[in-house]
């Protein structure tokens, strides 16, 4: 999630000192790779920038060649190490058993359909969207276009016509699926394929408590690229100044937080304000809200106690809200000290998004992800 924050800053960077930037883009992949499409590496003339598309295998080749590969326009160049006779395995030390595709252009200052200043819109809206990139194209002259969607609509620098609204169909589904894919089709000039992103806003995180604990729990989530919102009942807690890396503060007692909050519905909370009563009302509001994650710090007596007393108060959960709710919070990880708890629960909220079963990976049959389709 932080990569593509990174990058946006170091776009933003970059233009504003008037230097030119070049964009690598996983297009595609096969085998075993170790990144996926739609990693990014953004870097200048002279060095890297932000981002990565290898763990550390491809990106030498990428900053030496990029400039006067790109020099008459976007480029795709592919990385194969299914051969372990292959000249390029030894020389780039890939060893992964795959084969990597990689979009290189050089970015504009700006423009209507831009890149970056796309996954920027995504970002300061917190709304997402979909980017489809001409990557493979039988006529030579389409790559690096680009047809891009999100709440205002359609912009492209594809030419009307035909793959225009088949580009912005399967950007549709795309969106709707919340899937990234790739899309191809057959022209009148030969097979075109195109990479069709979904470009997310970071997830949400909501932090009901200012504790000491909480320090650790916010400041891991800031690293990991969640949206951070910290929640206190009072100026009480530790100093301010301990959460500045949160993206928003507020204070806000339990009965006021609804005209202050609307958490998005794949936002996590978790409630850790160590006081009953704070505790009881803003679980109510976390449970009330719709969100796809309700954690709660202490043991599982403590939350039942509280389900009791709002049960008391008029507010029973229904089974959908207590399937959403984890308590006691986090992954069995043996954690004991305040960071050693963070990673717990935020290991345990990565998986609950991702729907991933929580195992060691050396008891995973297959492979680690999907393959592209």
């Amino acid at each position: 999630m932080r990569e593509l924050r990174d990058i946006v800053r170091g776009w933003t960077e970059i233009r504003g000192e008037g230097r030119p930037a070049l964009l690598a883009t996983v297009v595609a992949t096969s085998g075993s790779t170790y990144r996926r499409p739609g990693a990014r590496l953004l870097l200048s003339a002279e060095r890297w920038i932000a981002g990565g598309i290898s763990g550390g295998c491809l990106e030498r080749d990428v900053l030496q060649k990029a400039l006067w590969r790109t020099r008459e326009g976007p480029v795709v160049v592919s990385y194969d190490s299914t051969s372990a006779d292959d000249e390029e395995t030894w020389t780039f030390g890939l060893g992964c058993n795959g084969r990597v595709e990689v979009l290189l252009e050089r970015l504009p200052p700006g423009g209507e359909v831009h890149p970056l200043e796309f996954i920027a819109g995504c970002l300061s809206s917190r709304r997402a969207g979909v980017m489809a990139t001409v990557f493979r194209d039988g006529a030579g002259g389409r790559v690096g276009q680009r047809l891009l969607l999100d709440a205002s609509g359609i912009r492209s620098d594809v030419p009307f016509g035909a793959l225009q609204d088949r580009l912005a169909a399967e950007a549709e589904r795309a969106l709707t699926d919340r899937s990234t894919r790739i899309a191809r089709f057959d022209t009148d000039a030969g097979p075109l394929e195109a990479l069709v992103e979904v470009i997310r806003p970071p997830r949400a995180l909501v932090v009901f408590g200012t504790g000491q604990d909480a320090v650790p729990l916010v400041r891991l989530a800031v690293a990991l690229g969640f949206h951070v919102t910290v929640v206190s009942n009072t100026s009480g807690g530790v100093p301010a100044d301990l959460f500045r890396d949160a993206d928003v503060q507020l204070t806000a007692s339990p009965a006021a937080i609804t005209e202050k909050l609307a958490p998005e519905p794949d936002s996590a909370i978790v409630v850790m304000t160590h006081n009953l009563g704070h505790d009881r009302g803003y679980l109510r509001f976390a449970l009330e809200s719709g969100c796809s994650y309700v954690g709660v710090l202490g043991p599982r007596a403590r939350t039942e106690r509280l389900l009791d007393e709002l049960r008391q108060g008029g507010f029973s959960p229904t089974e959908q809200q207590r399937a959403r709710l984890y308590s006691p919070v986090g992954l069995d990880l043996g954690a004991e000290q305040p960071e050693e708890i963070a990673l717990a629960i935020l290991a345990e909220i990565q998986a609950r998004n991702t729907g991933a079963d929580v195992q060691s990976l050396r008891l995973r049959p297959g492979p680690i992800h999907p393959r592209s389709r």
